[in-house]
């Protein structure tokens, strides 16, 4: 997949074409990056694209690689793969940077609507997707969500998939009892249109969100709010959150990332009317310090020219 992947991209990317790699259509991931790439296309002179490939670990190394220009990215998986370790163990990727802090991405179980589940021990020994090939960071995540309730993948009937588009699926085949992801993607509407879900809330306290970060560095507790985009969500509802990214690789030109940063930090109505996420788009924090990952050169000369960094 990764080798077809960069085939595709070889020609487009000399054309001058700049892609995002990201997660498949359907995704949260892929509405984040499709927008963005058309807000930068119609505010400045790049030709943009959002190519969705898969998981993380296909689309993060050919930004390091050179064979994508872009990608989207969490904080948790970006240290990962900057540093070798957790999902990337062994795989350093030195030349990752960060292009702009985008938005808090929210992540949670979700199970049927008239399911029995009301917390996440109630998942032990139940059927529930696991392995995640192609998007280690869900394990992850999950792994991370789990210790908390004092349960590993052990304590449930794994079902491998290799993603939570897949999970998904099974959840709504009946095949599993639960699925983990971003409350606000298509795949989730999809999924409440067909069978009727809800999410689960969280236990947090400082003890659990000490065991969420030391398994998951840069994952903390958040409150996703009921709103009419998301039916399903009808109360306060405790979730899992990291600061979502816009990597770069450091072979682009500092001039396209000005120009990317520059677009997005000037045209934040046109990103909410691309996907209502962009809402919690805070210009002001594009440039966010402490993350883990150095921005790219370009980024910084416009945050110190407008002002963030």
């Amino acid at each position: 997949m990764a080798g077809a992947a960069a085939a595709l991209l070889a020609g487009p990317s000399a054309a001058q074409t700049v892609s995002i790699g990201t997660l498949p259509q359907g995704s949260l991931a892929y509405s984040i990056a499709s927008t963005a790439a058309k807000v930068i296309a119609d505010n400045s002179d790049l030709t943009m694209r959002a190519v969705g490939i898969g998981g993380s670990n296909i689309f993060i190394p050919q930004v390091n690689q050179g064979q994508l220009e872009m990608s989207t990215a969490n904080a948790v998986e970006a240290n990962f793969a900057r540093t070798g370790t957790g999902t990337f163990p062994g795989r350093p990727n030195p030349n990752l940077r960060i292009l702009a802090r985008l938005v808090t991405f929210q992540v949670g179980f979700m199970v049927k609507r008239d399911s029995p589940i009301q917390r996440i021990a109630d998942f032990k020994g139940q059927p529930f997707p696991s392995g995640f090939t192609s998007q280690k960071i869900v394990e992850v995540l999950v792994r991370a969500a789990f210790a908390t309730e004092g349960m590993t993948f052990s304590d449930v009937k794994g079902v491998p998939v290799p993603n939570f588009v897949r999970a998904t699926d099974e959840l709504v085949s009946g095949k599993v009892v639960g699925s983990f992801l971003a409350p606000g993607s298509g795949v989730v509407r999809k999924a409440n249109a067909r069978i009727g879900i809800r999410f689960l809330s969280m236990p947090e306290s400082a003890a659990n969100a000490a065991k969420v970060a030391s398994i998951a560095p840069g994952a903390f507790y958040t409150a996703v709010k009921p709103s009419k985009r998301m039916p399903y969500i009808d109360k306060p509802t405790t979730m899992l959150g990291f600061d979502y990214l816009l990597l770069v690789g450091s072979h682009v030109g500092d001039g396209v990332a000005y120009k990317a940063v520059k677009a997005l930090h000037e045209n934040k109505k046109a990103l909410v009317a691309g996907h209502g996420v962009y809402r919690g788009f805070a210009p002001k924090l594009m440039g966010k310090k402490g993350i883990g990952v150095d921005y790219h050169p370009g980024s910084l000369k416009f945050y110190r020219e407008a002002g963030i960094r």
